[in-house]
């Protein structure tokens, strides 16, 4: 089924308002969750309304923590997720970011104790729309090992980096995890019966796999480029992790720990920072130009606009087999179905 922007926005904050998300969290979280079903994520998207229900009533994530600045000075702030969903305090960890390299020229921003904020791209791309370049970090779980290897050693710790472009282009915006594939996209999988291709994940003995369900219960999500991408997977726990004072390495969860069990790191910088802007933005247009002139054509972040693009005018698609899950997680919430108000 395709489901309107609108309509899936309204029934994902039903349903975060339902497991006691406060209005503002559930709204920002409810857009983020939506923003990746548009842009071609699905696995960040209202599939996790799902796992969200089951952590908050696990007491395992807090519904409505006490989001808060815990301290900033010079060129860097650092917030409080207290134990809640990254979005709001990521958010507001760019807001202040913004604000101190508008001041300053380069701004950090870190959340403490945090879970899962969905696509770390929404946020540098957020920057970038102001006029920032934006670098986002966090870490997670322990869910990636190398073939042969049947215990889980880093989290997939996604990196996001976006950089303005000169207008009307859009900014360009990378955003991967240091796996293979995000875990999301074999949760989607396993919810939908569908076979993974290979060399995304392992089994509960470190052996590829196309089975989702067995590598979502192995947890075994293979690394991106072999020991390189555990090596970055490492340093990216190092500093959203450490540097933030959350836990990190087997410590870390993006969803099962009641104070929080991740950081993020936000990072801006103003784009005169060391040139004018324009002159910024001429190298960036040059660079991509001769790109172009060597036969590429798609840049960090086009394949997501043109399917968000698509979404906009025609709805996001769900499955009918998770459009049945999610209409049972509204019926035992006591909320109208994901399909309320279509004519």
């Amino acid at each position: 089924m395709r489901v309107p922007v609108s309509q899936a926005r309204a029934f994902a904050e039903r349903v975060l308002e339902a497991v006691g998300m406060p209005r503002e969290d559930a709204r920002i979280t409810a857009e983020c969750l939506v923003e990746a079903d548009l842009r071609g994520m699905p696995g960040h998207g209202v599939l996790r309304l799902i796992q969200y229900e089951a952590s908050i009533a696990a007491g395992d994530v807090r519904a409505a923590p006490e989001v808060r600045v815990l301290r900033r000075a010079g060129s860097a702030a650092l917030v409080d997720a207290d134990g809640g969903y990254g979005y709001r305090p990521t958010m507001l960890a760019c807001d202040l970011a913004a604000e101190l390299a508008a001041e300053r020229g380069v701004a950090v921003a870190g959340v403490r104790d945090s879970h899962h904020f969905g696509m770390a791209g929404l946020y540098a791309e957020a920057l970038a729309r102001r006029g920032l370049a934006g670098i986002v970090l966090t870490n997670a779980q322990p869910v990636m090992a190398p073939a042969g290897i049947a215990a889980p050693l880093l989290g997939n710790n996604p990196l996001a980096i976006a950089a303005p472009r000169r207008a009307p282009h859009p900014p360009l915006v990378l955003d991967m995890a240091m796996s293979q594939t995000a875990l999301g996209r074999i949760r989607l999988a396993a919810a939908e019966g569908r076979p993974i291709p290979e060399g995304w994940a392992l089994d509960e003995q470190g052996r590829p796999t196309t089975d989702a369900a067995r590598a979502l219960a192995a947890g075994l999500l293979a690394p991106m480029g072999g020991h390189k991408g555990l090596a970055l997977a490492l340093m990216i726990d190092v500093l959203a992790g450490a540097l933030t004072g959350s836990p990190v390495g087997r410590d870390a969860d993006a969803h099962r720990h009641a104070s929080g069990g991740v950081g993020h790191l936000v990072i801006a910088v103003r784009t005169d920072l060391f040139a004018e802007t324009a002159a910024f933005e001429d190298g960036v247009e040059r660079l991509l130009a001769g790109l172009r002139e060597r036969g590429a054509e798609v840049f960090p972040g086009d394949p997501e606009l043109r399917a968000r693009e698509r979404g906009l005018r025609e709805g996001i698609d769900i499955s009918d087999e998770l459009a049945a899950r999610l209409d049972a997680l509204a019926a035992r919430l006591g909320v109208l179905r994901l399909d309320a108000g279509r004519g």
